[in-house]
């Protein structure tokens, strides 16, 4: 009688040694590609880093791409729902409430942010449908600020332009100074608002 195989329904225990091992590799791929590029890092590198076997990694990713994706998308799942919650009309404070958004997930993951930043037209179709969302989500409250005239840029999809292009770039700016959301939120408001005021 041959042993039952348990490769297709391992243990709780294998399980969460395998979830810790993943979890390894996310948390060290992010870094690499953080402080190099996504395009320059290669899977060696991250199982080097890592300190696990090749046959390890690919057992629980199929590449870097799939890797990167399980970095970003559940930020992009977050941004999107918080972006979602945002119920206010009142269009001064829809602008803070986008800026806490940013704060919030720069204060939960500051690599990954920047890295959902950095070179992503190489791999943006990796995260294109869980953005997508996200986009969404911005273009209905920057739709709600336009006819207050109070945009700086004064059409939605040019301050939306620079929101998406400038945000992560400003965070990095003050990322450590010791009042780096009062700074982030004052930089962002000055960028976007006509006759923005500190809160």
């Amino acid at each position: 009688m041959s042993r039952k195989d348990n490769s297709d329904n391992p243990s709780p225990r294998v399980q969460r040694r395998q979830q810790r091992t993943r979890q390894a590799i996310l948390d060290v791929a992010t870094e690499q590609f953080a402080s190099k590029s996504y395009a320059t890092v290669s899977v060696e590198q991250i199982i080097e880093a890592a300190d696990i076997s090749r046959g390890t990694f690919y057992r629980l990713f199929k590449d870097k791409q799939e890797v990167l994706a399980e970095i970003l998308r559940p930020l992009m799942e977050m941004y999107g729902s918080e972006l979602a919650g945002i119920d206010t009309t009142d269009p001064r404070e829809v602008i803070d409430r986008v800026i806490d958004v940013y704060i919030r997930i720069w204060r939960e993951a500051p690599t990954a942010f920047s890295l959902s930043q950095k070179d992503s037209v190489g791999f943006f179709h990796l995260i294109e449908n869980s953005h997508r969302p996200a986009m969404i989500q911005m273009q209905r409250l920057f739709k709600l600020v336009e006819p207050h005239d109070i945009l700086r840029a004064d059409k939605a999809e040019d301050a939306l332009a620079l929101m998406a292009r400038s945000a992560v770039v400003v965070l990095r700016v003050y990322d450590g100074h010791p009042e780096w959301e009062r700074l982030f939120a004052d930089s962002m408001r000055g960028l976007l608002l006509k006759n923005s005021r500190p809160v």
